[in-house]
């Protein structure tokens, strides 16, 4: 598993491919991606990766269709461990709520995102604030870990939460107070905005296949379910 390293570099050359704001589709709830609009069997276009990693992450990022729902596949099972990331216009304190589902497939074995010898995750997503010196937040669907474990993975600037753990091959439906959270575990309110979120489905630590399925982002200024 990586950091999103250099997050300027990577800031910089998404920067011309930012998405324009999105209009509500509720008064209190915006849409940012349920990947109805994909192509099928393809790289979804909304999302970016590192440069000259395209080709690689088209490996493992597919959009596919489940009873007529499409959805983003992610499956690692080549070392890839390549992020993709969606910019988007992101107002944190009126928009705090961030709600996704998820499906871990297959689990890394052995992974725990606590030693950096096993430090895998099937499903991974960012929050990134600002850019070029952006403190991250991610959530992971852990293979070991207890659900609410907080691990300090760079001290003052990278904070890890697991909010599901073990089991696979079920949706489920997260929805998090990214506001809170940051201040929970910076001790501070945020200083800067999101710049949108990124997915990391990885095997690469343990050498391990990995796989999970991601659909349906979704902010609010209020929780949802």
């Amino acid at each position: 598993m990586k950091r999103f390293l250099p997050v300027f570099l990577f800031l910089y050359f998404t920067q011309a491919f930012a998405e324009p704001y999105i209009a509500n589709q509720l008064p209190s709830l915006r849409i940012i991606e349920d990947f109805s609009d994909s192509k099928l069997n393809r790289f979804p276009a909304s999302f970016r990766t590192y440069p000259f990693q395209r080709g690689k992450a088209e490996r493992v990022y597919v959009v596919k269709s489940e009873n007529g729902n499409n959805y983003l596949q992610a499956k690692d099972n080549e070392d890839i461990s390549v992020q993709i990331f969606k910019r988007f216009h992101w107002e944190l304190k009126k928009w705090p709520y961030f709600s996704w589902r998820w499906r871990a497939q297959e689990l890394p074995k052995g992974a725990a995102e606590d030693n950096s010898l096993t430090n895998d995750s099937a499903c991974g997503i960012y929050v990134i604030f600002g850019g070029y010196t952006g403190k991250v937040l991610k959530y992971v669907w852990s293979s070991t870990l207890p659900i609410g474990k907080v691990i300090e993975k760079e001290p003052g600037d990278f904070y890890m939460i697991v909010l599901e753990s073990k089991s696979s091959g079920q949706w489920k439906t997260n929805n998090v107070n990214v506001w809170e959270d940051y201040r929970r575990v910076f001790k501070s309110d945020p200083e800067k905005n999101p710049s949108g979120f990124g997915l990391l489905t990885d095997g690469n630590a343990t050498h391990s296949p990995s796989s999970c399925d991601y659909d349906d982002y979704k902010i609010s200024e209020k929780p949802f379910y």
